[in-house]
């Protein structure tokens, strides 16, 4: 193999596959990027064995060829090269680079080794907007479980159908769903569930906003594709947990107040709360919210909030971080908060602005304490 092309290029194509790359493996290859020369093109691919990234960018080829390299040394090598003009050659068992007057030798592993690709599906696909796309990651990936080996709770799951699409994330303790009107086309599938790893390589991914990522399903994976850019992911077979009942529209009581002022008050609040659960009282009483810290250890803190509020009064305790993801993750003004009970699930969404979502809807359960 023996190439040139652009250092920067290939370095924001690099920068895409560092989340993919395995850091800690029994299997040494999957540290590597697959380096492919053909025609006019420099191929670049990274995988996990259940996630696949495929991209490419323009080079001038002078000998085609296949080669293996540390993505991460590679990548970190690139970023701090002299010249935008790179050369690369494969000599024996060493990938020379050329970058001005810097030269290097780096160690290969043998490209065969390299796991077997997975097969793009055949057909256009299902198209969404890339901003659309990162919108329900925004909203629901949030509440996606990090903890390893709760495999329900470690996807989030994509609901198609010819007019909507929706996306619902939960880790037990909370729910997240966001619906948008969208016409796309024929789904390929109704239901899939897409890992925390997919949705985070998702929402790195760069373009025009109304750029189509195309999604397709093939016999073991799901494709999204964007321009040259294909993230393949191994499918599911975890059942994703009963969430239409939780998604309650009709509690009797009604708050609604200013997000921004609520995000403040929260997070002032909840320098003084237990680092257990991040506990925050909130004190609902006729046309106003009291929000305020638990325990004694740290000291105390308390702000009153205006709220539009009508009812008996309630007072409730919740997860401060929990309530923040949620907060943060929309962008209109206004929140509105429905409850029936201390002990009850507690419906926020977003009051609806333009651009807004067709539905957004976040369930968060209290946490009990004495005297609920």
């Amino acid at each position: 193999m023996d190439v040139t092309l652009n250092r920067a290029q290939l370095a924001q194509e690099l920068q895409l596959l560092q989340g993919v790359l395995e850091r800690r493996t029994t299997i040494p290859i999957l540290t590597h990027v697959l380096l492919t020369a053909t025609g006019d093109r420099l191929e670049v691919v990274a995988t996990d064995l259940d996630l696949t990234v495929f991209t490419s960018t323009p080079a001038s080829v002078r000998q085609e060829g296949r080669v293996t390299v540390h993505g991460r040394v590679f990548f970190d090598l690139l970023r701090q090269l002299p010249s935008d003009t790179l050369q690369l050659t494969v000599q024996e068992t060493r990938l020379l680079l050329q970058s001005g007057s810097f030269r290097s030798e780096l160690a290969i592993l043998d490209p065969s080794q390299y796991p077997t690709l997975p097969e793009l599906p055949q057909g256009q696909g299902y198209a969404l907007p890339l901003s659309l796309l990162h919108a329900l990651i925004d909203r629901a990936a949030f509440a996606v479980s990090a903890e390893e080996g709760h495999f329900q709770y470690n996807a989030a799951l994509l609901n198609l159908a010819p007019d909507a699409v929706e996306m619902v994330g939960t880790d037990g303790h909370r729910l997240a769903f966001v619906r948008y009107a969208h016409a796309g086309g024929t789904p390929p599938f109704t239901r899939q569930l897409l890992p925390r790893k997919l949705l985070q390589q998702l929402r790195r991914l760069e373009d025009g906003p109304e750029s189509p990522v195309y999604l397709s399903l093939g016999e073991r994976h799901l494709a999204f594709r964007l321009g040259d850019r294909v993230l393949m992911s191994r499918l599911l077979e975890s059942r994703f947990p009963q969430y239409e009942k939780v998604l309650i529209r009709t509690h009797p009581l009604r708050a609604r107040l200013s997000r921004a002022d609520f995000i403040a008050s929260l997070r002032r609040v909840a320098l003084l709360s237990s680092d257990r659960n991040h506990g925050v009282y909130l004190d609902f009483q006729r046309d106003a919210l009291t929000v305020a810290s638990a325990g004694f250890e740290l000291g105390q803190a308390a702000e009153e909030l205006a709220c539009q509020y009508e009812g008996e009064p309630l007072k409730v305790f919740v997860n401060a971080t929990y309530l923040l993801d949620f907060l943060s993750s929309c962008e209109e003004q206004q929140v509105e908060m429905q409850l029936a009970r201390a002990d009850a699930p507690i419906v926020l969404s977003p009051v609806a602005e333009e651009g807004s979502p067709a539905e957004c809807l976040y369930v968060l359960m209290p946490i009990k304490f004495a005297g609920a």
